[in-house]
């Protein structure tokens, strides 16, 4: 069985475990959230964590965080050490609403949601949309 965690500064990964229930409903219950507020100590999450995975070996940790190098990420990607953990960053909608869905039809492929959710990020503005229509053959 899989957890999933969602881990950022702030208040991030509340309001995307929020977003994330409005789309797939009760699919997303079972997501935690963890949030650093100033004046928090990373490392401390990061502690509780280890201890938890150390004690439950029965289930597989995704863990998505905010920034890559952030003091969130850097802490907790020390749980890496343990098989039963990936940790991921650049948290995004995209990203959390397709580990949900995978975790729930048990087909979790976390470098094809990566680069779907690369693929989420795109570019557009007055000039992109003029060029694409201007670009189609009728």
């Amino acid at each position: 069985m899989i957890k999933l965690i969602l881990a950022s500064h702030g208040e991030l990964s509340k309001g995307l475990v929020n977003s994330v229930k409005m789309i797939v409903g009760s699919l997303a219950d079972d997501v935690e959230s963890f949030s650093l507020y100033p004046g928090e100590n990373p490392n401390d999450y990061a502690e509780e964590l280890n201890q938890r995975i150390i004690k439950d070996q029965e289930h597989h940790y995704i863990i998505a965080c905010d920034i890559k190098g952030g003091s969130v990420y850097n802490a907790i990607v020390q749980t890496c050490i343990y098989d039963n953990v990936d940790v991921l960053s650049g948290m995004n909608m995209n990203m959390v609403l397709e580990l949900v869905l995978a975790i729930s039809s048990q087909n979790v492929d976390i470098k094809q949601i990566i680069n779907n959710a690369k693929e989420g990020i795109v570019l557009q503005n007055k000039s992109l949309l003029t060029k694409n229509i201007e670009d189609e053959d009728f």
